[in-house]
């Protein structure tokens, strides 16, 4: 591999006696890692089909190595249903080191294409709230289509700026996750456009970039929250001296312990007058990861001081058209209560996890889309049946090696239940995948065109 000898001399700066270490590992094999959707499995299940789901990354317990032999994944049916996702396992100890619980309100401000919020929103379960921005319009829709693939409910996508967007969020958020963009140093083994694209000039103006985003983000934690701040660089500009120059602006926050000692202390020499700049996380390619820096930042006071923007809970109209038709179809089709947080957009039906009062930035899309009231019917979406949160009444659950599977990421017809007729959800060893509409026995596909294997 071939790279710039300023890059070079800047490694061994930083890394010193390692940096032979960092040299040798240059020409090993990429790491690869996959992390289990714990909102649709475990790693228990999943290694009953994958068998290498045995023992997790330094990173996240939920994070596995790919051996270097496994090929297509992405292909995989278990990777269609969003039982796991394809992640850098380095990338995989950011939502770790924020400490995510359960109904936390999380906000990953820099979110494309989704592998921090969706690991975030394994953590928060059915009762929190995670905001997904991303300012690049180009990379919302792959955002959008993870967040469906892994079945989250309780996520909005947005596309904002962040300091338009954070405007509107003053300490509502209990952590909020900047994995800010970098000139990423730790891809190049993974994309060479990285390498070509370096220059110290590069990483000076991410460096002004990413304060700016941090500075942003300052406001919309909670007092007792933590600001999480991750590159996939190893500059020190964009580490430990943004760390620096931002806690020198705001001394309402403090660098905080990181519970999993994964890879190195951060670099003192790099920001010698800030406090505790050691307690942020390096990693490096012989750490087991291609390369991270996290730091986790938190805000003094208490939670209960933080002067919170009230949502809406969402109430829909009960006599609208729109709404009778959408839950006579849930009552036909699914065991479940009709949902509460039912929101009507002309003739489109979503299921949202909360309402804002102010709404001067674009939402690309508040929870699940059901589907669509067309000529007094409802013609339901994919996100409906792939969701695990509710239980259809017609299922037919496909083995996922067989050839069924196939045909139906294919787009083609398969058998079913003969006494099943009407819409019919699709798992595929229990996960949810997908759903057709049965009739006499076989089952029309309705997979999207878009995610159909050709």
């Amino acid at each position: 591999m071939s790279l710039p000898k300023q890059f070079l001399e800047r490694m061994e700066s930083i890394l010193e006696n390692d940096f032979s270490k960092y040299l040798a590992f240059l020409e090993s094999e990429i790491f690869r890692a996959v992390r289990v959707n714990t909102l649709k499995a475990d790693a228990d299940k999943l290694n009953e089909f994958l068998p290498f789901f045995k023992e997790p990354t330094a990173f996240c317990k939920t994070s596995y190595y790919i051996p270097s032999d496994i090929k297509g994944l992405g292909n995989h049916p278990l990777h269609h249903a969003g039982a796991f996702y394809i992640q850098e396992p380095s990338a995989a100890s950011v939502v770790e080191a924020a400490e995510i619980n359960e109904g936390d309100y999380v906000l990953d401000l820099c979110a494309a294409p989704g592998g921090k919020s969706t690991a975030a929103a394994c953590k928060i379960g059915n009762s929190g709230l995670i905001v997904s921005n991303e300012y690049v319009y180009s990379r919302v829709k792959p955002l959008v289509s993870n967040i469906e693939r892994m079945g989250i409910k309780n996520a909005i996508v947005t596309s904002a700026r962040p300091d338009v967007l954070c405007s509107n969020f003053k300490e509502f958020f209990d952590k909020v996750i900047v994995d800010a963009p970098c000139s990423g140093e730790g891809m190049f083994r993974k994309e060479s456009a990285a390498i070509e694209n370096w220059s110290l000039e590069n990483v000076l103006a991410c460096a002004k970039r990413q304060l700016e985003i941090l500075n942003s983000a300052a406001d919309t934690v909670k007092k007792g929250g933590k600001l999480i701040y991750s590159t996939c660089t190893y500059a020190p500009e964009e580490n430990e001296q943004v760390i620096a120059k931002f806690l020198e602006e705001h001394s309402e926050f403090e660098i905080c312990d990181i519970a999993n000692k994964f890879g190195q202390n951060g670099i003192e020499k790099f920001a010698p007058n800030t406090k505790n700049i050691a307690k942020t996380r390096r990693i490096f390619n012989f750490n087991g990861g291609e390369g991270h820096f996290v730091a986790v930042l938190r805000k003094c006071g208490n939670e209960m001081d933080s002067e919170m923007l009230s949502p809406l809970t969402a109430i829909p109209d009960l006599k609208c058209k729109q709404y009778k038709i959408f839950s006579e179809f849930f009552k036909e089709n699914f065991k479940d209560n009709i949902p509460q947080n039912v929101y009507i957009k002309g003739d489109e039906v979503y299921i949202i996890p909360i309402a804002f009062k102010s709404t001067s930035f674009q939402i690309i899309r508040s929870g699940i889309f059901a589907g669509t009231v067309k000529k007094d019917r409802f013609v339901p979406e994919h996100a409906l049946f792939n969701t695990p949160h509710f239980n259809p009444e017609r299922v037919v659950d496909i083995k996922c090696d067989s050839d069924e599977i196939k045909k139906y990421l294919h787009g083609e017809e398969i058998a079913c239940d003969a006494s099943f007729k009407g819409y019919t959800a699709v798992k595929t060893e229990g996960v949810p995948l997908g759903f057709g509409k049965a009739n006499n026995g076989v089952l029309k596909n309705h997979y999207p065109k878009g995610l159909r294997l050709l």
